[in-house]
Parts: structure tokens; sequence; C-alpha cells
């Protein structure tokens, strides 16, 4: 999974940017101020950093300094948070290498996670299912640095997930129930008929409308290099992950 550190002493947005960031597909570290922050940073290098500004011992200002000057974490790319949000506050958070300031209330989560994955060049898939388990090897079969595997396992929310997650690329369990209905309805509604769907299905089946079908028995073989393919990103030797990201909730 890609890595997400977290700088925020306050325990109700910790775990609000948390549980939103996990079930985008991150694994999410928590440090509760500037200096456990920093130390968390050079122990597991993370893809990238949100940070809150108004923190006690080192505030974000500070932490930010310190990673512009360290070469091994300054190209973690860094996104600050923020109650303060004078034009000087945005201005300095920028010049010191934040990569773009969000301001806390204002600021809307699903807002926040897009222009965290579009500058990290992060992409998205969605695996619908109804169960973690039919959900890991697909998840499995597709880790990639670049890629974030959201699931969701609750049928009645899938296109609701997918309308509000934003998905490059919806991987669909063709095995499921009402699986026709479900991907008819992808494909109809205005905010994800675009969006390319997968099916993953039993031999034999062929569901109308998606864009691609994979059968279950070569699901390792064929569907990473078809989700690759559509999504343009090049292979990488990873490791796979060895848990499925937090299903998506309504």
């Amino acid at each position: 999974m890609t890595n997400l550190l977290l700088i925020e002493d306050n325990p109700h947005l910790q775990r609000i940017f948390s549980e939103k960031f996990r079930r985008e597909g991150f694994n999410v570290t928590l440090a509760n101020d500037g200096h456990q922050g920093l130390q968390c940073a050079a122990n597991i290098h993370p893809a990238v950093i949100l940070l809150d500004t108004m923190m006690p011992n080192m505030d974000g200002f500070e932490v930010l300094t310190h990673l512009r000057a360290d070469p091994a974490l300054r190209g973690i790319p860094a996104f600050v948070l923020s109650n303060r949000a004078s034009s000087d506050d945005i201005q300095h958070a920028l010049a010191l290498g934040a990569r773009q300031f969000f301001t806390k209330g204002f600021s809307a989560l699903e807002d926040i996670a897009r222009q965290v994955r579009v500058t990290c060049g992060l992409k998205k898939a969605l695996v619908c299912t109804n169960s973690l388990t039919l959900a890991e090897p697909i998840v499995s079969a597709l880790a990639h640095p670049q890629l974030l595997c959201s699931v969701v396992t609750l049928l009645d929310e899938i296109v609701g997930a997918a309308e509000r997650g934003n998905p490059e690329i919806i991987v669909l369990d063709a095995r499921v129930p009402n699986a026709l209905t479900l991907l008819q309805q992808l494909k109809t509604n205005p905010a994800t008929k675009s969006v390319p769907v997968i099916a993953v299905g039993s031999p034999g089946q062929t569901p109308n409308r998606a864009d691609a079908f994979i059968d279950s028995a070569r699901l390792v073989s064929d569907l990473r290099p078809a989700v690759m393919n559509r999504l343009g990103l090049e292979e990488s030797a990873v490791t796979s992950p060895s848990n499925v990201p937090v299903p998506a909730t309504a």
C-alpha cells in the first residue's frame, strides 16, 4: 500500500482523515506533533504527508523547514491542513515547499483526497464485490506503487461510492447478485458512465456493457495487465499487500 503520514494533534481530525484515506487505499501513519512527525517521516519515508500548522512543540512551518533541508525527505509531497489560513500563512507554507494549502472546515475531504492523488501521480481503482475474502486476490493482483485500491463490499453502496470516490477504473465482481443491474447503473449514471469497468466473472459469463471481462480463473495473469494498460501505468516489481483496505462506506 501507499504510505501516507498524517501529522495532526487533534484526535477527532486524526480519526476523520485517517478513516477517509484508509478507505482511499492508503496505509496511514499518525503523528501527534512535529517532532514525532519528522521521526516517522525518516522511518517510513511516506509517499505523501498531510500536515497541520498549529501544533505543540514544533509547528507545521518548522516541519516544512526541516523537510526541505533534509535531502532524503525534501522530495516527499507535503500538503498543509490548517484552521489558520491568512494569505500570509498560505504564502509562507507554499514558500517552504508545501504542495497545497487546505483550510479546515472549508476544503471538502473528497477534494483533498483527489488533489493528493493527482499531485502525487496516483490512480484509483474501486474494487466492487460482496466480501473482503473475494476482494483480497483482486487487490493483490493490482498492487502497484501508483495505484490505490479502494474496496466496497455493500452492493447497494457501489454506485454511490463510485460517484463520490472518482475512481479512474472500476473492477466489478460479476459473480455477485444483481451484477448486471449494477453494471447497467454504473454505465448509465452521469457521474460514472465514462469510467472503464472491468468485470471479473466465472467462465462463460459475458456481462453486457463491461469494457473488459476477466475470467476469474485467470485473475492473476490477466487482470493486472488489463488495468495497467487502461491507466497507462508501467509495470513495477512490488510486493503484494498483506491486507485489504477498509471497505468504502456511503
